[in-house]
């Protein structure tokens, strides 16, 4: 592989590592709105615009938290088990490790082809405990979110409306003719 091309490697790596640590944040946030919001405002619903407003204030509060924030609120909600607080805490870790020294930290690494190649690999492994960790809070989260009503055909139809706002056609139904 030449320089140029697994230079580009660590780069998209490590911005889907990235992409997967604020998939996690949005978990988080998801949990928090099922474990937390709607048990606190479901019963007090009058209407649509009254949750509306509620909700959007809700969500700039949380989404405005650091991802530390968010989940000491998850701690502090009583939700995690032992295995997700452990799992979230290396999370973090590994979260704010990329964003604030990751690169400063691996610049002579990231001169030399065994370096990146190190990189890449520890990227890809930084990406799996971000994906786990989503997958471990969406478990808990999504029966709970059926529960309340919100059906995987309703999630689906979420996805693609958010999708469609952005006038194209999603990946997956593009050129494969799903």
């Amino acid at each position: 592989m030449d320089d140029e091309s697994q230079i580009r490697d660590v780069y998209a790596h490590f911005g889907l590592a990235m992409y997967l640590a604020q998939c996690l944040e949005q978990s988080v946030f998801m949990h928090l709105m099922f474990f937390d919001f709607f048990p606190r405002n479901v019963l007090e619903f009058t209407d649509q615009q009254n949750w509306r407003e509620k909700f959007d204030r809700y969500e700039s509060v949380e989404l405005g938290k650091t991802m530390g924030r968010l989940i000491q609120t998850l701690k502090d909600a009583g939700q995690p088990t032992d295995e997700i607080k452990s799992v979230l805490a290396n999370a973090l870790i590994e979260r704010n490790r990329l964003v604030h020294t990751y690169f400063s930290e691996k610049s002579v690494a990231f001169v030399t082809e065994f370096g990146r190649g190190e990189m890449i690999s520890e990227l890809e492994s930084i990406q799996d405990m971000f994906r786990t960790a989503a997958v471990m809070i969406d478990t808990i989260t999504m029966p709970v979110a059926r529960g309340y009503g919100f059906t995987e055909e309703m999630e689906a139809r979420a996805k693609l409306e958010m999708i469609e706002s952005y006038g194209k056609e999603p990946l997956w139904k593009s050129s494969r003719g799903d």
